[in-house]
């Protein structure tokens, strides 16, 4: 009988969880969990171990969907888990293990892995987690065997590929799949079915054909977000594409993302995959390789309509590598007209004064309140962390303690004590700021505004690098954004407040790789 079973986070941001056998334990966001996304119930999964089997049997109790393996574990369902498989306390989010401590017996354990409906499959010895993607120095893990029709599944399924081990080239044409290789038979923007497709023009296979005789390796990326979400099956994405490249009758590979994380375009998972397990070992000649995709950042124009996305021409330019619109490759017309995003993240630097003006002194009264407004991820609790924190003033957030009402109580004590206040929320209207000024004026003490200079993209960009990069922040939805720029008024003088400053956007990076990653796009749109 094991001695013990564990829940580990995969990146390591608390202690593992202990699971006693025949005890039920509830996972969720908590304190233990460091889980912080509202999303997540404090109830959210219920765990039962059982030592004499090796198994916990995980039942989803929150609203909000859980994952087992990368499938869709919904409210009230169960599913029994053996030693290694992931449980994602959210759909796609906040892996963790499961580990007994002695495992079970290695003949077992390979036997279940062979054989179990629960686990996903893919290649070898390696099991990949998103943490681990772009570190060269680590050996990711990985489960179960390679399909018999050439599909492999990687990073829990994040991934799906097609012919991983295709001889590698220096020259390689990727291509998006939908609205690039194939149009739907229908005519309808999504496909009605898996059999909804058709070449999307006779030159298509001619060009593969002639690239292929010239060296070129041609593989298709696509992101099908619509199968970690539980509205697509992989075994259906994975009969498509193997009946798209049998029809256009060329070598192929295919590298899928299944979700919304770091292998999504125009992020460069899929292609740093390549690089590292997907070419043979061939270095890839970024001049002498080609990108082609519809989702190229196009205005309307006639009938047509303008481009879903950028994300093709943004996953080409995170590369380097030259970017062609379908109708430029296939077709040879004349370079299309294009928009780039209104965020440009090559264009940040840390050579820009925190405040504008620079002269802005902090502190510049024995005791004062100071109120940010700023979009969500514009840098606000980091400066009143980093900055603020160390000059004594005392933070007051309402993500932390609850109510704008407590940030007042926070604030009058602080004040009656002598010390200065940070209200670090996002403040964005007359009406959210005003009871924070009428409080100071109560109090006679001089009240200033912080107004973060960052636009809404490039604060959506900030939130995707965090989690990315695997900051413990939680992650935010556009509706977060939207609302804020729905309610936003500008901050004047007017209100009550005895001087605005603009605080401007000045990166700290620990390291050149995270440089890197937050001077790549980021956002699709």
């Amino acid at each position: 009988m094991a001695q013990k079973c564990v829940l580990r986070c995969l990146k390591n941001l608390h202690p593992p969880i202990v699971l006693s056998s025949g005890r039920n334990c509830i996972i969720g966001r908590s304190r233990e969990t460091k889980i912080k996304d509202k999303r997540c119930s404090k109830s959210q999964v219920e765990l039962l171990a059982d030592y004499s089997a090796f198994t916990v049997t995980v039942r989803q109790i929150g609203a909000n969907t859980s994952g087992v393996n990368g499938k869709p574990l919904n409210f009230g369902n169960t599913s029994v888990l053996k030693h290694g498989a992931i449980l994602e306390v959210l759909l796609g989010q906040h892996q963790h293990i499961i580990e007994f401590e002695p495992p079970p017996i290695n003949s077992v354990l390979k036997s279940e892995r062979l054989s179990g409906e629960d686990m996903p499959r893919s290649t070898g010895t390696k099991r990949y987690s998103e943490d681990t993607m772009d570190s060269s120095s680590k050996k990711p893990r990985g489960n179960g065997t390679v399909g018999a029709d050439g599909w492999e599944s990687y990073y829990d399924g994040a991934l799906l590929v097609l012919n991983k081990d295709m001889a590698g080239s220096s020259k390689v044409a990727g291509y998006d799949m939908d609205g690039t290789l194939i149009a739907t038979k229908s005519g309808k923007v999504f496909a009605v079915n898996i059999d909804d497709w058709k070449i999307l023009y006779p030159e298509v296979p001619v060009k593969l054909k002639q690239l292929h005789k010239e060296g070129y390796k041609l593989i298709i990326f696509t992101n099908q977000a619509g199968i970690a979400a539980g509205k697509q099956k992989p075994s259906d994405i994975q009969k498509k594409i193997s009946n798209i490249i049998s029809t256009l009758g060329v070598p192929m590979q295919a590298i899928v993302s299944t979700g919304k994380g770091p292998y999504r375009k125009p992020s460069l998972g899929m292609w740093e995959f390549l690089k590292k397990e997907a070419n043979g070992g061939v270095d890839i000649d970024i001049q002498n390789s080609i990108y082609v995709g519809d989702a190229a950042g196009r205005p309307a124009e006639g009938k047509k309509k303008k481009d879903f996305s950028s994300s093709d021409r943004l996953f080409a330019l995170n590369i380097g590598i030259s970017f062609f619109t379908p109708e430029e490759h296939f077709l040879g017309v004349k370079t299309q007209k294009f928009n780039m995003p209104e965020f440009d993240p090559r264009t940040v630097n840390d050579s820009v004064p925190l405040f504008d003006p620079p002269s802005t002194k902090v502190p510049k009264h024995k005791v004062e309140v100071i109120v940010f407004v700023g979009y969500p991820g514009s840098g606000k609790s980091f400066l009143a962390s980093t900055h603020f924190a160390g000059l004594g003033y005392v933070q007051a957030n309402r993500d932390t303690i609850g109510s704008w009402q407590k940030c007042i109580s926070i604030m009058e004590k602080s004040v009656q004590e002598g010390k200065s206040v940070v209200i670090d929320n996002t403040n964005p209207d007359v009406d959210s700021r005003q009871r924070y000024i009428a409080a100071a004026k109560k109090l006679n003490v001089p009240i200033r505004c912080f107004l973060f200079n960052v636009s809404k993209d490039q604060c959506r960009h900030n939130n995707k690098y965090r989690t990315f990069s695997g900051a413990n922040h939680e992650n935010i939805s556009d509706m977060v954004y939207n609302m804020y720029k729905s309610k936003y008024v500008e901050p004047t003088l007017k209100e009550g407040f005895d001087d605005i400053v603009k605080v401007n956007f000045v990166p700290k990076f620990r390291s050149t790789k995270d440089e890197n990653l937050y001077k790549m796009f980021l956002l699709e749109k």
